[in-house]
């Protein structure tokens, strides 16, 4: 089953969505600018369709993902000052 959530920080709203798979969830949390993404999606892939995107690996829930360190990101995303190992929840602003 497929879970949707909203996470709120500062006044601005983020979509999360869960979908369980074989051996672990898909996870994504969408901002207006740009997306946190599990290992499951390929930055690859964002990167060719311009896309704000970070890629975080070893999640499995929105807490996990939170507090997780940014393993890949976008070359928008590096532009936007988000470089790996920051923490998802510290570069929301920029996704926002």
């Amino acid at each position: 089953m497929i879970e949707i959530d909203s996470y709120e920080k500062n006044g601005k709203v983020f979509q999360f969505m869960k979908m369980p798979m074989q051996k672990a969830p898909l996870l994504v949390l969408k901002g207006e600018k740009g997306y946190a993404m599990c290992g499951y999606l390929n930055l690859e892939a964002a990167e060719k369709l311009g896309d704000m995107a970070v890629r975080v690996t070893g999640v499995n829930t929105l807490g996990d993902m939170l507090a997780g360190k940014v393993a890949g990101v976008t070359s928008r995303a590096r532009e936007a000052g988000i470089n790996t190992g920051d923490t998802v929840e510290n570069i929301l602003e920029k996704l926002a």
